[in-house]
């Protein structure tokens, strides 16, 4: 009998199914990998509310009805001939694809970027995942939120078995982010770093601050995320709606001098604001947050070349960030903060309430196990 692989779809809002389609294939270059858990990322406040997909300018989309998700870790079950791969090796798998040829590829960035990812069918635009089933000719396993997933070689990461796949699924959407725009950022020990928008991408760049012995000062409202920052070990809290909000960072810091770094993890202007006005001379603002339509309003020669403030920003990890990441996950410190940020686990059979635990925002981060069908 044939192996088939099942996939979570959103045919609607509010409803899930679990659908059974034909088993992946994987072309030279690809594999397939069993996956043991894909993490929510931002599928329940998009896509089980409101049937929201992320839409480029083009019309082309990253996600669908049948194809969720983008953090997985697994088991490799089926690497070609020629692969450096091997049945049964436990990887991480970082989205987008691979040419090996584009400004991307050939300086280690993020995968996302890589023009492989420019699908004629898909509108020429970058939409990391959406194009593999194409390119391999296969009716599943594009996406993380499924039993089967296929991947470029490349972008499966190798983990010793000594690392869970608990904090392996970390390396996304969560610390992933974090550890790479810190990267960026330069951010060492000594630090003063400003967090607002306090999601899981939020806790994230929290564990990674941390990790590198920065201090770190959270804009936060919600009481139940502010719990799981104390846990972390996150000692300065601040409401950003506070008339003296501005002062009491400035209290924190060196001379009062604003923070080093400031990072905005919501996408909306209400947060990116603060966090460029907080942050001191010749500091840097980084924008890891990601609202569809949001639009910031302001002067640079005020935001950026009066205080000599570096903005950046990027979406995933870099490939270069990869073997630090990993390292970092390993340290039993970050492991420690990566179970307080992981609030909720649920077999996928059970996707509809994990969508709905992340839109109460009573959560950290949600991770999904896709090869329990039945509760």
């Amino acid at each position: 009998m044939s192996k088939s692989n099942v996939i979570l779809t959103i045919p609607e809002p509010s409803r899930f199914e679990l659908v059974e389609r034909p088993f992946p294939k994987a072309s030279s270059g690809y594999v397939i990998v069993k996956n043991e858990s894909a993490a929510v990322c931002l599928e329940g406040s998009r896509i089980w509310t409101r049937h929201e997909f992320e839409t480029f300018e083009s019309g082309a989309q990253s996600d669908y009805p049948d194809g969720l998700g983008h953090e997985s870790v697994g088991t490799v079950e089926y690497a070609p001939p020629g692969s450096n791969l091997r049945e049964g090796d436990r990887v991480i798998i970082f989205q987008g694809d691979w040419c090996g040829q584009c400004h991307t590829c050939r300086n280690g960035l993020s995968p996302t970027y890589c023009d492989a990812n420019l699908h004629p069918k898909h509108g020429q635009t970058r939409v990391a995942m959406a194009g593999i089933q194409d390119i391999t000719g296969s009716e599943s396993g594009g996406w993380a939120m499924a039993q089967y997933r296929i991947a470029p070689e490349v972008h499966c990461y190798r983990i010793p078995d000594s690392l869970d796949f608990k904090y392996a699924q970390a390396a996304n959407c969560s610390v992933g982010v974090g550890w790479s725009n810190q990267e960026l950022m330069n951010v060492k020990a000594g630090d003063t770093v400003l967090v607002a928008g306090i999601g899981f991408i939020a806790m994230g760049h929290i564990i990674s601050a941390l990790h590198r012995n920065a201090t770190v000062i959270a804009l936060i409202r919600n009481p139940y995320r502010k719990s799981i920052l104390e846990k972390m070990g996150v000692e300065h809290f601040i409401d950003p709606n506070a008339e003296d909000w501005h002062e009491q960072v400035n209290a924190l810091t060196y001379e009062g001098q604003g923070v080093d770094h400031s990072v905005e993890c919501s996408g909306v202007p209400f947060y990116q604001e603060k966090c460029m006005k907080a942050t001191r001379l010749y500091g840097t603002v980084n924008f890891s947050g990601h609202t569809p339509g949001a639009r910031l309003d302001f002067s640079p020669l005020d935001a950026i070349t009066h205080p000599g403030h570096t903005l950046l920003g990027q979406h995933d990890v870099r490939a270069r960030d990869r073997e630090g990441l990993v390292r970092c996950l390993m340290d039993p410190e970050v492991q420690k903060m990566v179970d307080a940020m992981v609030t909720h686990v649920f077999p996928i059979s059970k996707a509809g309430e994990a969508f709905d635990v992340q839109v109460s925002k009573k959560c950290g981060k949600i991770f999904l196990r896709p090869q329990e069908l039945s509760a």
